[in-house]
């Protein structure tokens, strides 16, 4: 952590984005493209021995992670923080880098093969600075990336002799290949059947489980391919240029189209079982090591369709190449940061605009960093704090199927408690079960400490504290109406006619307490929304999905609106989870300019915190209020 903390220390906004854009290179999309292009346009072989080396490294690489559990490193040590922007691709467990191990595949593959000493050299150099990346944006450790490096290198030297040019037997490929399909397989067996302890996190487990099969998929393909290929199709990989950069286009186009629409089908037919996950990439390794390579004699010879149709295609890929260039504009139009200085908000109306300077503090799921989200623990955690004292407290409600408003984020009850144990089944919805029957269930099960510990883990029937069973929404707000003066985000999370169920029940329960302009209400559900403002239009309400496009491509173009074109009080969005960047200056300054606050999630980065507060965030939802505490000035 001394390193790290060092590297922290030297961070500034031009390496952050440097180191950010250079750990893209160990991203695993990137690896599997670059895979495919070697595959079909430099060398079959080459290809073989790139993908081979990176599942190998991919297949070790989750073993560790399951088998080790390091926690990231600002789990380990909460006063650390990572350059937020890395966080998204940073989930799961830290010991060992992935994104080491792929960028060592991708470019210690191509190293081993040249006989270029200079471009060996910028290889290596490019592999350093990758692993050194995911060391200075936080979200990795010296040990994490080094062990990575070795693995990979051990790979990359240890598989050559049965890739290299020398070696002609087919007995070799099929040797190694049926090597990674065993390990794979064996490693989804690892997972299913290993007998995990109560207090490991259900999401590396699943996540695991998914790679696991992901990679019995893709190694089963290579293995078959291979056998096909050489034996059946033998293709060429040389082509005209142009022809190339066509093919290679059109066939990752199809890959693409592959892979997003073969996932719906697959996980309906399979009950969203991972083995919809192994067959998906089976097929699409088959499709692109078997299937697609049938064309290329067609590619080869130059595309021949006559004069006009070679003249179209040509053109076609003219305009593709200019659409892709606007593109990249466009993106980098969208995720910009802004220099536009904060504008004075001292007039504001909205009660909910913070003085500029300020920033009011939220819990987000009750502060479901520091005690188990959305349960009588966090609420009492909150409001007892020594430390922090919150603006407002930010939940989810669901409806039972007694019609009960309960505090809960997901629709299902896995991640959370021990519920698959005590119903027999798993993924069981909440609205399936009474508020009596959830009220047997210790939602504290999978909570995990910055410690890495699961205190509650294991508590069952009597054991459990009442505090740490589901609580309803009347339970919720009748303990925080009589500890404090709060104001309240609240998110429902149904749909459809269960939606305008809670949205009444939710409108009928704010006005029994007397809180209902305290509370900023939201969803997801555009009927929801619009039932909202029919119903109970004096509610206060954030922004929905759609009205936060229209409100953000009317503040790209700063276009002067007229007043009601945006009926929302508050944004609350997060900052660039969704590639566009919203935690800028432009947006917040275009939404107080319209009256309308600015109140971001999920943000548990102190840098991130105070840069936000800086450019006039009216409010920061956190699972870690203590140290937003830290850093906000509350009004």
């Amino acid at each position: 952590m001394k390193l790290l903390y060092l590297l922290e220390s030297i961070r500034n906004p031009f390496l952050d984005k440097f180191f950010s854009m250079i750990t893209y290179l160990g991203g695993e999309t990137l690896f599997l493209a670059i895979a495919i292009i070697v595959f079909w346009c430099v060398s079959k072989r080459q290809g073989y021995y790139l993908m081979t080396v990176g599942f190998f490294g991919i297949l070790l690489n989750q073993f560790l992670k399951l088998l080790c559990r390091v926690p990231r490193p600002w789990v380990r040590d909460p006063d650390f923080t990572i350059v937020e922007s890395a966080r998204a691709e940073a989930d799961g467990y830290s010991f060992p880098s992935g994104h080491t191990q792929n960028v060592t595949a991708v470019l210690g593959c191509p190293a081993r093969f040249s006989k270029s000493i200079a471009l060996r050299i910028v290889f290596i150099l490019l592999i350093l600075l990758t692993a050194f990346s995911r060391m200075y944006l936080g979200v990795h450790t010296p040990a994490d990336v080094g062990v990575s490096l070795i693995i990979g290198a051990v790979l990359v030297f240890g598989l050559y002799p049965f890739f290299s040019k020398n070696s002609d037997k087919p007995i070799y490929m099929y040797a190694v290949l049926a090597a990674l399909t065993a390990g794979a397989l064996a490693f989804v067996l690892f997972v299913d059947l290993n007998q995990w302890p109560a207090g490991i996190d259900g999401y590396n487990l699943s996540s695991g489980m998914k790679n696991g099969y992901l990679l019995l998929g893709c190694s089963a393909g290579m293995l078959l391919s291979y056998h096909v290929e050489r034996k059946y199709i033998s293709f060429d990989e040389k082509a005209p240029l142009w022809a190339q950069i066509l093919k290679t286009v059109l066939g990752l186009a199809i890959i693409l189209a592959l892979k997003a629409g073969l996932k719906p089908i697959f996980s309906l037919i399979f009950g969203g079982h991972d083995s919809a996950t192994a067959l998906r990439y089976f097929l699409i390794v088959v499709f692109a090591a078997c299937v697609w390579p049938l064309t290329f004699p067609w590619f080869a010879r130059g595309c021949p369709l006559g004069r006009r149709a070679k003249k179209a295609l040509q053109t076609i890929l003219a305009i593709f190449i200019v659409l892709l260039l606007l593109a990249g504009i466009l993106f980098r139009v969208v995720t910009r940061d802004t220099n536009a200085a904060p504008i004075s908000t001292d007039n504001a109306e909205n009660t909910l605009i913070t003085p500029l300077g300020t920033t009011m503090l939220s819990g987000h799921r009750a502060g479901g960093g520091i005690a188990p989200e959305n349960t009588m623990m966090a609420l009492k955690n909150c409001v007892n704090s020594p430390d922090y004292e919150l603006d407002f407290f930010e939940f989810d409600i669901h409806l039972t199927a007694d019609g009960v408003p309960v505090l809960l984020h997901d629709s299902t009850l896995d991640r959370t408690s021990d519920a698959a144990e005590y119903f027999g089944e798993e993924n069981v919805d909440v609205g399936e079960k009474t508020l009596a029957e959830l009220k047997n269930l210790n939602m504290g099960e999978a909570f995990v400490n910055d410690a890495g510990e699961a205190p509650f883990a294991g508590l069952r029937g009597g054991d459990i504290p009442d505090d740490l069973r589901i609580v309803s929404l009347d339970e919720a707000l009748a303990y925080l109406e009589a500890s404090g003066d709060y104001r309240y985000i609240i998110e429902i999370k149904d749909g459809g006619d269960k939606g305008l169920e809670a949205a009444d029940k939710l409108y009928a329960t704010l006005e029994s307490f007397g809180c209902t302009q305290r509370t900023v209400v939201g969803t997801f559900h555009n009927e929801v929304t619009a039932y909202l403002d029919s119903t109970y239009p004096d509610l206060p309400r954030s922004a929905g999905v759609s009205e936060c496009i229209k409100f953000y491509v009317c503040s790209l173009l700063d276009l002067n609106v007229s007043d009601g074109t945006f009926p929302f009080v508050a944004l609350q969005i997060p900052t660039t989870d969704y590639i566009i960047n919203l935690g800028t200056s432009r947006v917040i300054n275009y939404a107080h300019k319209n009256g309308i606050a600015v109140q971001y999630w999920t943000i548990n980065d102190s840098k991130e915190m105070f840069r936000l507060q800086s450019i006039g965030a009216d409010a920061i939802m956190t699972d870690v209020p203590d140290r937003a505490a830290t850093v906000l000035v509350q009004p």
